[in-house]
């Protein structure tokens, strides 16, 4: 397939939508020209994570074939893995052609590239805009830290986060951050997202958000702290503050407010965890909100109810004060890292 074909093709998926069949015929030559230029990828895309891409592709390709595992019914999981498919194919294309999409031109769902500020690479952010956005119009925006294993295509296309963003005409904007765990080497990747969207978009300062889902809850409270006044509120979903980041924490934000949501029944990050970090905040005198869904797993789609409300509170600048009661327990110094699976 030529380049020009390549292109296309995803174009074709991307825009009107595809069959199962034809995200797999594109997935398989879209796999096979990225592999052919990944020499040429690799200065450009970054040495560590240029092979991560090509990886992507065929894990799509996998999931095509795979059933809806225990936490998605059958609609939802084809809406993940055709929509993920999609944005790791329009990843790779732009990639293979040297021919990188402009955030401004993104509605709806979309992959861009954007030029790092660390080491001049092109690092890989999705980003949704919701159907209401109208151009001159100050926008609230989410920029939104994916769980481990995850990516950031993995996190946007999850059915929870269109209508959410739609809901509330929100922009989200989601990076890949490198793959690193808690994002810790690779920050200015999310401050280059945040920065190119606030470009690229008509973004209402006074409402940008910094949210994490696992992993990336836990990344939040080491992220957020490093440029303090960039950010509205944060959200901890299925995440915690460690005890290393406190101090720091307390010291740099102590009036911003903090959203901390947790599923009762979560058996990757024990409700004990999020749980933990919202008493200390609460205790320490931050502003603090705190959300626990009964039987909530770690299923983004099982936290819907407190999600929406935690959601829509945090936009509205609504604070609900934890329970007077609310456990006291020692925050943790590590995350379970043996069980993190979003």
């Amino acid at each position: 397939m030529t380049r020009g074909a390549l292109v296309a093709t995803a174009a074709y998926v991307l825009l009107l939508g595809s069959s199962a069949d034809d995200l797999r015929v594109s997935l398989r030559s879209t796999a096979a020209a990225y592999l052919s230029a990944i020499a040429t990828i690799a200065p450009v895309a970054g040495r560590e994570t240029t092979f991560d891409y090509y990886e992507r592709l065929n894990q799509d390709l996998a999931m095509l074939d795979t059933d809806a595992p225990q936490g998605y019914t059958p609609a939802q999981w084809s809406q993940m893995t055709t929509g993920v498919a999609s944005l790791d194919l329009s990843l790779a294309t732009q990639l293979v052609d040297r021919s990188y999409r402009s955030m401004a031109e993104v509605r709806g769902f979309g992959e861009v590239f954007v030029h790092s500020s660390h080491d001049g690479t092109m690092q890989p952010v999705a980003v949704y805009v919701p159907r209401g956005y109208t151009p001159g119009r100050p926008t609230p925006l989410i920029v939104m830290l994916h769980g481990q294993p995850q990516s950031e295509t993995q996190l946007l296309a999850s059915s929870p986060m269109a209508p959410l963003a739609d809901a509330a005409g929100a922009i989200v904007v989601a990076p890949w951050g490198r793959g690193y765990y808690d994002f810790r080497r690779s920050s200015s990747d999310v401050y280059d997202a945040l920065h190119e969207a606030a470009r690229a978009f008509s973004i209402d300062r006074r409402k940008q958000y910094l949210v994490g889902y696992s992993m990336g809850g836990f990344a939040v409270f080491e992220v957020a702290p490093i440029h303090a006044d960039e950010w509205t509120a944060v959200m901890c979903i299925a995440g915690s503050l460690l005890g290393s980041d406190s101090e720091r924490l307390l010291a740099l934000m102590p009036r911003t407010p903090f959203y901390i949501l947790t599923g009762s029944a979560d058996e990757s990050i024990p409700t004990r965890y999020p749980t933990s970090t919202a008493a200390f905040l609460s205790a320490s005198g931050l502003d603090v909100s705190f959300y626990s869904q009964s039987g909530g797993t770690h299923r983004l789609a099982s936290l819907m109810p407190i999600l929406s409300q935690s959601w829509n509170d945090m936009l509205s600048g609504i604070v609900r004060a934890p329970p007077a009661n609310l456990a006291h327990m020692a925050l943790p110094s590590d995350a379970p890292m043996d069980a993190l699976r979003p």
